[in-house]
């Protein structure tokens, strides 16, 4: 049984909206206490279900026709990227999130404490450099884009839609 397109539509929702509130520079939505947390649930939620995808992506794998296999394998490339690219955010927004707690005193008193301010300062100076954040925000959003396209590929074939052929026809 398939179960992968039950996993699959919770992280390109959660990693969309995040790359869209990314990408929303609106100084008064930026100033609310909120925002920062709404960005990282979104983002940390969008990356480990990411990860039940992948898992049941390779899974559904060899349900497919072998014909198919040079277009699952660059959708499984790309699904990969999008994790990383993500995860990658993910990690930086739950460092700054963990920095803004209780739990970054105890951590900068014990034995990893000088490099956990040091991994901790950099991931605060990306999350404030709103051009490296952006970039990421843009760049995961292509990916994510190009994984579902080829997704779609698959499972309805290459001309279901203009930017499914679009993004098939790129490759393929």
């Amino acid at each position: 049984m398939n179960i992968h397109p039950i996993f699959v539509h919770f992280p390109i929702a959660l990693m969309t909206l995040y790359a869209i509130a990314e990408l929303i520079r609106h100084k008064k939505l930026a100033d609310t206490v909120y925002w920062f947390h709404v960005k990282a649930i979104l983002v940390i939620t969008g990356t480990l279900t990411a990860f039940l995808a992948l898992s049941t992506g390779d899974d559904a794998e060899h349900l497919l026709k072998a014909d198919l296999r040079p277009l699952i394998n660059m959708h499984a490339n790309f699904a990969a990227a999008s994790t990383l690219i993500f995860g990658f955010i993910a990690l930086i927004y739950l460092i700054v999130w963990i920095k803004k707690s209780e739990l970054d005193q105890q951590l900068s008193k014990s034995l990893i404490g000088d490099m956990w301010k040091s991994i901790s300062n950099i991931a605060n100076y990306i999350l404030k450099t709103s051009t490296i954040m952006i970039v990421l925000a843009l760049i995961g959003l292509i990916a994510i884009t190009i994984t579902g396209g080829l997704g779609g590929a698959i499972v309805y074939g290459p001309n279901v839609d203009p930017i499914v052929g679009f993004i098939y026809h790129l490759f393929f």
